[in-house]
């Protein structure tokens, strides 16, 4: 698993993204989808394999509170670095093979290209 957590890490580094969000991946293209199946508000979500944390500021749109999850402590850095307007999101650092989940916490669980 640490040799996955490096390659990520090196991934984060090289990453296309603009700190304003203006950049585009093939995550991206599933987002309007995925949003279209929540209701308008939601109290908990999480999104695993969260990256560089796109996804889940805009679940914070709608939800009250978003744990996001990743393996990759340089992508949950600029995650965190870029979600600083986003209280009600939590990044944390786990690997979801062995992470010992929450029962019945969350309204919603995402998960792109994980």
């Amino acid at each position: 698993m640490s040799d996955i957590q490096a390659e990520f890490d090196r991934i984060a580094l090289a990453e296309q993204y603009e700190a304003d969000g203006k950049g585009w991946n093939h995550n991206d293209h599933y987002h309007d989808f995925l949003l279209k199946q929540l209701p308008a508000r939601i109290g908990a979500a999480l999104d695993i394999g969260c990256g560089t944390g796109t996804f889940a500021r805009l679940l914070a749109a709608r939800a009250n509170h978003v744990l996001a999850v990743d393996l990759s402590a340089e992508m949950l850095r600029l995650a965190r670095e870029r979600s600083t307007t986003f209280p009600q999101i939590e990044y944390r650092q786990a690997d979801v093979l062995t992470w010992a989940w929450p029962d019945n916490a969350f309204d919603c669980i995402a998960s792109i290209a994980t």
